[in-house]
């Protein structure tokens, strides 16, 4: 594959892709997520997605400081009803997940902007946007990725959601996106079942303990 910065053929939209043809576009994009920064990355059937009301409910209890501040967040996130039509009508998908520092998403910092601007969140927004783009230019039309925690976060931690306001429009249409928990992606017991090392994280754990946080995402391909 040309590195991403280069202009790109567009290959034919098709209705009867050859089945090794998706095959080896899939494992050409797995590979690229680990290029790109992600510590491992799978193709996984749609049908080991799980979708769990309870998933959405830890947005809202106790509820995140994000909640309803922007477009990509409960309640403004699709539901969970949606989501599952929208998950079966896809068969493959790569689930990625990128290992950030324990000390960057703990202390009294973690809720700032300056403090939410990190490599290992640059890294989660890349492969997203990049895999789908990818996927798009060759041929996957109806790619589509979601990434992990709030969209508000990165992109416009220290300004109102464009989104909601009167302008109607995101920033960053193009990279932003909600997150696998806000559309209720069981996305940590998925990662477990892959053998990934998952640990949970929050403003009482000692950092010094925690091997690392695993930062999860998920592009539906085909």
């Amino acid at each position: 594959m040309k590195p991403l910065k280069e202009l790109l053929a567009p290959k034919k939209i098709s209705m009867d892709l050859p089945a090794g043809k998706i095959e080896k576009d899939l494992e050409d994009f797995r590979r690229l997520a680990i290029e790109l920064g992600a510590a491992d990355a799978a193709i996984i059937s749609t049908e080991e997605i799980i979708i769990d009301e309870r998933v959405r409910a830890k947005c809202m209890y106790p509820k995140c400081a994000f909640y309803g501040s922007n477009l990509h967040c409960p309640p403004h996130a699709p539901n969970l009803d949606f989501v599952r039509k929208l998950v079966a009508r896809y068969t493959q998908a790569i689930l990625f997940c990128v290992k950030g520092d324990p000390k960057d998403f703990v202390g009294p910092d973690f809720l700032k902007g300056a403090g939410r601007r990190r490599r290992v969140k640059k890294i989660l927004n890349t492969v997203c946007s990049d895999i789908e783009s990818r996927a798009f230019y060759e041929g996957y039309h109806l790619a589509l990725a979601f990434g992990q925690g709030p969209c508000k976060s990165y992109w416009c931690p220290d300004q109102p959601c464009a989104a909601l306001g009167e302008e109607k429009a995101c920033r960053f249409s193009l990279k932003a996106r909600s997150s696998v928990e806000a559309i209720g992606i069981d996305a940590y017991s998925l990662a477990t079942r892959k053998g990934w090392d998952v640990y949970p994280c929050g403003a009482r754990v000692d950092a010094e303990k925690l091997p690392h946080v695993l930062l999860i995402g998920l592009i539906l391909i085909v």
